[in-house]
């Protein structure tokens, strides 16, 4: 009679036979190293918050195309990746502060600082060679007032912010937006260092934005701020004064967007562009001043971003025309 092969004791299979390299296991071991090292990548790359990143950058180099739109690609190229060097550096250091606060929070607890998958030293590490890298290349390579401009916006964010603001007042994001607001000041300075109208009016856009965009977002994720316990201005003021502020400001936004092309070269395109976008935005923000809830919150902080957006592409646009 035949017998079915009974498999060898896991303890006889391992042994390796004299004379005959194993087959499969440089492939496997190839394979572990190569998905840990992507996986370290990524943390590292998500350590640079790269959709907050990316988005100052862009913000810096429409505002040095407003500026002077015949300027170099190498400028703007070079201007974009120290910048997103420096802004990278100033979330990474954020990272690292706010490790507890985002363990607590669902939205912020993988994070890879919060969840452990990078160390602390590591993390600082990283921070401190982004820093120096974005800032200090941005000196050699673009000029002091670009390079200052960057700095003040990395310790704007990566100080002033993180470790001071965040904690302590509801109008953390509010003065925090001066961040971003330096990141259009440096794409300027690239073009035109002493700074025209144009810049300040840029830099007021963004910095009147960036309340309505995260006040949007607290009023969504209400549960997170309360259990990490950031005074955010819905937490503390209540979900209508801060739709009233939402509207408020949304209203100074389109202000802005207006004055600017009244400032810069921008032409009609733009400006009925940024009429549409702007007008759009308000009344959705006026719709939530009427009617508050955390639904129509989160579209307004997911709208703002769009909104934002597409004011930067008209602005491009109405420059390529």
């Amino acid at each position: 009679m035949i017998r079915a092969p009974v498999d060898a004791h896991p303890a006889v299979r391992a042994q390796p036979v004299a004379g005959v390299a194993p087959l499969r296991a440089p492939r496997v071991a190839r394979t572990t190293r190569m998905a840990h090292v992507a996986r370290v990548a990524r943390d590292h790359l998500a350590l640079t918050k790269p959709k907050v990143a990316l988005l100052l950058v862009v913000v810096g180099v429409v505002a040095a195309r407003v500026a002077d739109p015949s300027i170099a690609t190498l400028d703007l190229v070079t201007f974009a990746l120290l910048g997103y060097l420096a802004a990278g550096g100033a979330a990474a250091v954020n990272h690292v502060a706010d490790r507890h606060l985002d363990a607590r929070m669902a939205r912020t607890r993988d994070r890879p600082v919060a969840s452990g998958r990078v160390g602390v030293r590591s993390a600082l590490a990283f921070a401190a060679a982004s820093l120096t890298l974005g800032i200090g290349g941005a000196l050699l390579l673009l000029g002091p007032a670009v390079a200052a401009w960057t700095a003040l916006g990395a310790l704007t964010y990566a100080g002033l912010y993180t470790f001071v603001l965040k904690r302590r007042t509801h109008h953390n994001i509010v003065i925090g937006g001066l961040a971003g607001s330096c990141g259009a000041l440096a794409g300027w300075a690239l073009a035109e260092p002493g700074l025209a109208a144009g810049a300040w009016c840029i830099a007021a856009l963004v910095f009147l934005w960036t309340p309505p965009h995260f006040w949007g977002l607290a009023i969504a994720r209400d549960a997170d701020y309360r259990a990490a316990g950031v005074p955010m201005l819905p937490q503390v003021r209540g979900l209508r004064a801060t739709c009233r502020a939402i509207a408020l400001y949304a209203l100074a936004s389109l202000a802005a967007s207006l004055v600017l092309a009244a400032v810069t070269s921008l032409g009609a395109r733009y400006l009925v562009a940024a009429a549409v976008l702007g007008v759009g935005f308000t009344l959705l923000t006026l719709q939530l001043w009427r009617a508050p809830s955390a639904r129509l919150a989160g579209w307004t902080f997911k709208l703002s971003g769009a909104y934002l957006g597409l004011l930067l592409a008209a602005m491009l646009v109405d420059l390529a025309a």
